[in-house]
């Protein structure tokens, strides 16, 4: 067997959204690599897997409280939570109904903080634990009709940051990964949201919005995110950010950084479509 392996197996790796895309495909890596998985799911199915499957709805605080205890239960620890659960939205920031608004935020940012809340307990009593956050590129760059979608991530990333001083005295690690379009499901399960009778925005937010589907269509595959978030967890020390996704998206990180404001605003605009 090999060495690194042996070393890490039997870590109890609990992932958020784990039912298809990037966290089934977490939950299989990690599980073949000798970790107690277990993935969650608002409807988990019962095919037969290397991994439990367990329902958790991250809307219901309750539902996280029981899903967190059958796992407490069954295995006596939670040594890694992966924050994996989220859903995507895209429309004009004028059209987009509060609900939807709500919606977004309630999974993408307060089910993050509801799962580590019911997890720090028990890591906190045993002075050992770690939290992965997944986040996006879209955190650091305000895309085009995403605009609500990237504040989400952005609140996952800062959370995180606050997060990791307040629980390292416990010796419990946290970090974000900020990841690029991954070739998933997103873009079925997206909240589409405009009005296709306005035509303010009609024609400039379809052409993006076609490019934002193209984008997750050629991104990198699960299987290699998931690999690279993977390796994270057998990490001795964790960083606060770790950027994944293809070249040109994490490129565009740095590019930020040295191009004056109005100057990648522009760029970014003519990518997107706009």
């Amino acid at each position: 067997m090999n060495q690194e392996v042996k070393h890490n197996m039997g870590k109890v790796i609990l992932i958020t959204g784990a039912s298809s895309g990037l966290g089934k495909a977490l939950a299989e890596i990690l599980s073949t690599r000798g970790h107690i998985v277990y993935g969650t799911s608002r409807k988990p199915t019962g095919q037969l897997l290397p991994y439990r499957m367990i329902p958790m709805e991250v809307k219901d605080e309750k539902s996280i409280e029981r899903a967190v205890q059958q796992v407490i239960s069954n295995e006596k620890r939670i040594d890694v939570v992966i924050n994996n659960a989220g859903i995507g939205l895209a429309g004009p920031t004028e059209q987009l109904h509060i609900d939807n608004i709500r919606e977004l935020l309630e999974i993408n940012v307060v089910g993050v903080a509801r799962v580590c809340q019911a997890v720090l307990p028990h890591m906190r009593a045993r002075r050992s634990g770690r939290i992965i956050n997944i986040s996006s590129i879209g955190a650091v760059i305000g895309l085009p009709y995403r605009g609500l979608y990237c504040a989400s991530k952005s609140a996952v990333s800062i959370m995180t940051e606050s997060l990791r001083m307040e629980i390292a005295p416990f010796g419990i690690q946290a970090c974000c990964v900020r990841a690029g379009d991954t070739r998933t499901n997103i873009n079925a399960n997206r909240i589409k949201d405009f009005n296709p009778s306005d035509t303010a925005y009609k024609r400039s937010f379809e052409r993006v919005y076609s490019a934002i589907d193209r984008e997750v269509d050629e991104g990198m595959p699960a299987e290699e995110a998931a690999r690279q978030i993977a390796r994270l967890v057998e990490k001795p020390r964790l960083r606060r950010y770790y950027t994944i996704g293809k070249p040109l998206q994490r490129a565009a990180l740095w590019v930020k950084r040295l191009l004056p404001d109005e100057a990648f605003e522009k760029l970014m605009a003519r990518y997107s479509g706009i």
